[in-house]
């Protein structure tokens, strides 16, 4: 059977299913639930206390089970049907963060909890509270966030009695502009958190056996190893009996395509989901060749669809993929195009690229219910 084949059976078996997808998985809907994510800031290690009430509350009324920390890993669960699930989604719902020093006179020396890549420069920042019933973290101050032309990075701030080792980010609220479909704010990764919640929605809506995660972690110490990062993935998957473990694991993050200038955006955006084959050259996963060949066999089958989805031979980060291929070969990159997700220049994405990835992970949950497809490509 080839992809157009799969795809029948998915209209047989799934009714109403491009219908159901062109009414709900839209740019506005999308932007609504992208937009109250990432304007509430989770710094590492606060993503189920301060965004899982956040989700309970965006998918009540829903048939998805929401664990604000799955097996006590610190990520958030979103479980569709039952246990084992033939399929993760993964993304990352932490953000970059900073941690105050002593004050200096003139505001705090910051150590980053994350790869800083900002040029020299300010920017508005804001210190964050402690994370205690869970919820909005409460802002501190505000100030600027400052990279010296050295490296260095420090909290220019009026707030002279910050506790030791608050957390700094940045203040970026996330906008919308329609005319030219960008959207800036915590796309770093909390496009791809809008994303899974949008597709968990219509999921559940049929008899499907797929987790969501929204994971914790994935920002971490600055370490040049695998293991200096992804790390609530890495715990989730350790606590997961074997017999629940997943067939396949598609790993959701920014991608930049290649052949494009950073600081002009022109040609990043509009090629919709984007599908890879390593992170990091090849220091984190490298995709089975038999699903990407497959990859490419669909990406023209969705677009009689109108689902846009289109190979990216450039540069992927490493995110979750290097824990989950611990444990499954099949895991599968599929992202989309943005720029500046560590604050170098402001953090843009186009939202129908997001729509078009929503879709693309509906898709793929859908085909991985399938025995026939699991048998021949995991």
């Amino acid at each position: 059977m080839n992809a157009k084949t799969y795809l029948h059976k998915i209209e047989q078996n799934y009714p109403g299913i491009w219908e159901r997808m062109e009414e709900e998985i839209t740019a506005v809907s999308y932007f609504n639930l992208f937009k109250q994510l990432s304007d509430n800031y989770s710094p590492t290690l606060t993503v189920s206390r301060v965004q899982g009430p956040l989700v309970e509350s965006l998918l009540a009324g829903s048939n998805v089970k929401v664990d604000r920390n799955l097996r006590k890993s610190g990520s958030i669960g979103l479980t569709i049907g039952q246990e084992p699930a033939p399929i993760w989604l993964s993304g990352h719902a932490d953000i970059c963060s900073y941690l105050t020093g002593p004050w200096d006179g003139t505001g705090y020396p910051l150590t980053p909890f994350c790869m800083p890549r900002a040029r020299p420069g300010g920017r508005p920042a804001v210190a964050l509270g402690t994370p205690e019933n869970g919820g909005a973290l409460a802002r501190l101050a505000e100030g600027e966030m400052v990279t010296t032309e050295e490296g260095d990075t420090f909290f220019a701030t009026q707030e002279t009695s910050l506790p030791p080792w608050t957390r700094v980010v940045y203040h970026l609220e996330a906008t919308w502009d329609q005319e030219s479909d960008k959207i800036h704010g915590y796309i770093d990764n909390q496009a791809t958190c809008a994303a899974l919640i949008l597709a968990a929605r219509l999921l559940s809506q049929y008899n499907v056996n797929a987790l969501l995660l929204l994971n914790d972690e994935e920002e971490g110490p600055v370490d040049k190893g695998n293991q200096g990062f992804s790390r609530a993935m890495q715990r989730l998957l350790h606590r997961t009996p074997l017999d629940q473990l997943p067939d396949m694991v598609i790993v959701s993050d920014g991608h930049m395509p290649s052949g494009v200038d950073p600081d002009d955006d022109s040609s990043v955006f509009g090629q919709g989901a984007l599908y890879g084959g390593l992170s990091s050259g090849a220091r984190g996963a490298v995709v089975p060749p038999q699903l990407l060949q497959f990859a490419g066999e669909l990406a023209p089958e969705l677009a009689t669809q109108g689902i846009k989805l289109s190979k990216n031979s450039g540069y992927i980060s490493r995110s979750d993929d290097i824990s989950a291929m611990q444990f499954t070969q099949n895991v599968m990159l599929i992202g989309f195009a943005g720029t500046s997700s560590h604050f170098d220049l402001i953090p843009t994405m186009k939202c129908s690229d997001l729509v078009n990835l929503t879709k693309t992970l509906v898709v793929y949950a859908l085909m991985a219910q399938d025995a026939a497809w699991r048998a021949k490509y995991l």
